[in-house]
């Protein structure tokens, strides 16, 4: 999967053409730089280029995007407004629960699972639930993997990617090729299970009511 993000993103567009074209109407136009550096002094942090690569193509799709879910399995790409209006929130609900909280999470590596949302924490993928997907921008050798974190739950220890361009890539050949995603986290959670009940398991893409849905599928 080693390809650019321009290469793995223009596989994706193109196969939505082809099957979901009415999913493009609702896809924003690239993200400024003046946007992009909203983005940056928000967060303070330094972005992973392949985040803003993939920015420079699109911001993201429009609130009443309704064509499915682009990321297996739940997740359509958000645009920086819509970011830093969720994380925001998140921060908000974190503070509210947690008050005293301990900033030990802040310090830990990329990749770390937390129990609660962490300010290096960047949401990128709508799930129209209190689940989002989301980029660690905390520093370690992890720094800028995307991750899952669900307000019940802790936040995934083991990353869905290690990057951004990982990410596009898998879905792109998900999409093509018509195969699981993510496999390689699929294995790499089935690894880390103390007792697994179940052999690894990624998302396969299909087409219902003219709407992207991910199958829950054995990986081999």
């Amino acid at each position: 999967m080693d390809r650019s993000v321009a290469e793995s993103w223009g596989s994706i567009i193109q196969w939505l053409e082809e099957h979901l074209p009415h999913a493009l109407e609702h896809l924003q136009p690239p993200a400024s730089w003046s946007e992009i550096s909203t983005l940056r002094a928000a967060m303070d942090r330094r972005l992973p280029s392949d985040l803003i690569a993939w920015l420079s193509l699109n911001n993201g799709f429009g609130w009443k995007a309704d064509f499915g879910r682009l990321l297996p399995f739940l997740y359509i790409p958000m645009g920086i407004d819509r970011m830093l209006r969720d994380r925001e929130m998140l921060r908000t609900v974190t503070a509210t629960v947690f008050p005293e909280r301990s900033l030990a999470g802040e310090q830990a590596p990329a990749g770390s699972g937390s129990f609660e949302w962490l300010d290096g924490f960047l949401p990128i993928g709508d799930a129209g639930t209190d689940i989002h997907l989301f980029v660690d921008l905390r520093e370690g050798e992890q720094f800028g993997c995307v991750s899952t974190f669900d307000n019940e739950s802790e936040a995934s220890s083991v990353p869905d990617w290690f990057s951004i361009g990982e990410m596009l890539a898998d879905v792109a050949d998900a999409l093509t090729l018509n195969q699981p995603a993510p496999q390689d986290h699929g294995r790499r959670y089935h690894a880390s299970m103390r007792f697994p009940d179940r052999p690894p398991h990624g998302w396969r893409p299909y087409i219902d009511e003219n709407r992207l849905r991910w199958e829950l599928v054995a990986l081999d």
